[in-house]
């Protein structure tokens, strides 16, 4: 798992079998291949990841991402979010940058996954993320859809299940976060000490904690536009994509 002294940047793919809305979700092969190993091919192809690294508790998951040739951090259980997994990943490496990439965003694009690096490398930013222009009106009601809202300087002001902002006159571009979160290595070990006022809980979405702990987070464009899986209908939507 120790990475060489040129390694900067690590693409991490925290990885738990247990899923409320699609149990066993990490580990559908419909497509042929493990969902989370999509997530991970796309890591890779990424021009600026020195290391793809799947940071996980289950010994399938191990097995599947070692098979394919993937290194894996084992972590621990208790573990409540993926950035908390990546974080105990992080401990034991020695890199500048961090993405925690989430297994089940198997389409994320890696030129976006490179434009997050580059801007945690160049200094312009301590903790980023991705997203995307929301359209459709019923994503925008669909609470699976976390939609986030960004200021003039590019960095998040709140993120939400609900449909943000209410636009009461005029129009507005509301954007669809895509989950993957770029950190400084040092501001991701941080993580799991950030207390937590609830809203983070109320709203079941980590990402508030970071905000709450006045960590500034960049809002960069995706270029692609990748769906993260969260029930059947997602995965099957997918299915149909990847087919096409």
């Amino acid at each position: 798992m120790t990475p060489s002294r040129r390694t900067r940047a690590v693409a991490m793919i925290p990885v738990r079998v247990g899923s409320q809305r699609l149990p066993g979700k990490a580990l559908l092969r419909d497509s042929g291949k493990e969902l989370f190993l999509h997530t991970c091919e796309r890591a890779r192809a990424a021009r600026n990841v020195d290391l793809v690294l799947v940071a996980t508790d289950d010994a399938t998951v191990e097995a599947i991402a070692q098979r394919a040739g993937f290194q894996v951090a084992r972590t621990s259980p208790a573990c409540r979010t993926g950035s908390e997994r990546c974080a105990e990943a992080a401990r034991e490496l020695q890199c500048e940058a961090v993405l925690d990439i989430q297994g089940d965003w198997p389409e994320v694009a890696p030129d976006d996954l490179a434009a997050l690096i580059d801007q945690l490398l160049l200094g312009g930013a301590v903790c980023n993320t991705l997203a995307a222009p929301l359209r459709d009106d019923a994503a925008l009601q669909n609470p699976n859809v976390v939609k986030v809202v960004r200021g003039g300087n590019g960095k998040a002001l709140y993120f939400s299940r609900a449909p943000v902002p209410y636009v009461q006159h005029g129009t507005w571009q509301r954007l669809r976060h895509i989950g993957v979160y770029g950190f400084r290595r040092d501001v991701l070990l941080a993580v799991p000490e950030l207390p937590s006022s609830g809203l983070a809980e109320a709203e079941s979405l980590e990402q508030l904690r970071f905000l709450e702990n006045d960590i500034a987070m960049h809002v960069l464009d995706a270029h692609d536009d990748p769906w993260g899986i969260e029930t059947r209908a997602d995965y099957d939507a997918f299915l149909r994509r990847l087919r096409s």
